[in-house]
């Protein structure tokens, strides 16, 4: 079955659509680290984005004997996993930031020889954190599609359900405003 979009993801739900679950798999595999990485960049906790992921996929799962292809399959997806994420951070809109514990992996080994720049480091990276966060959903969504998915503008449009030039805009005002909160931190 063709459908509009020529799109082989479209065709792999299709076809678990019809039953074949070695389908379902197949996007699985394709999808699960995309989408645990740009859930993760969201909610700073790998715990929560895990369970956000395992959601998405569970909510692809349940739909699809209702499902038809309306745009891309990956629009799609991303835009479940988007839904998902601004639900989280209405839910837990009070909690503190925490550090992100991946960027602090990366620190150097040697922090007994250079105690001063491991804190000054640490406190780098949650300032940046913290101004990523500090973003309004929508700019953040779109700034991480483009930056860290690579997505077009259309399709970050298509996801978040806005013109291009709205996506122009927002990716203009979420750089702005990463510059001027930023500013003060040393390269």
């Amino acid at each position: 079955m063709k459908n509009n979009f020529e799109d082989e993801d479209i065709e792999l739900m299709l076809g678990f659509k019809n039953g074949d679950i070695s389908c379902f798999e197949k996007l699985f595999d394709k999808y699960k680290t995309k989408l645990l990485n740009f859930v993760y960049r969201f909610v700073w906790n790998q715990t929560d984005a895990e369970d956000i992921t395992q959601e998405v996929f569970l909510r692809v799962y349940n739909s699809k004997n209702g499902y038809t292809p309306k745009s891309r399959f990956s629009i799609w997806i991303y835009k479940i996993a988007k839904n998902l994420c601004i639900d989280y951070l209405r839910k837990h809109r009070h909690e503190i930031i925490p550090i992100d514990e991946e960027i602090i992996q990366q620190l150097p080994d040697k922090i007994d020889s250079e105690p001063n720049v491991f804190v000054e480091r640490k406190e780098i990276n949650k300032t940046i954190q913290s101004a990523l966060f500090s973003l309004p959903v929508n700019q953040r969504i779109a700034l991480c599609l483009k930056v860290y998915e690579n997505k077009s503008y259309k399709e970050i449009a298509q996801i978040l359900g806005c013109s291009v030039s709205a996506v122009e805009s927002l990716l203009f005002r979420a750089r702005l405003s990463l510059r001027n909160k930023l500013s003060h931190v040393e390269k």
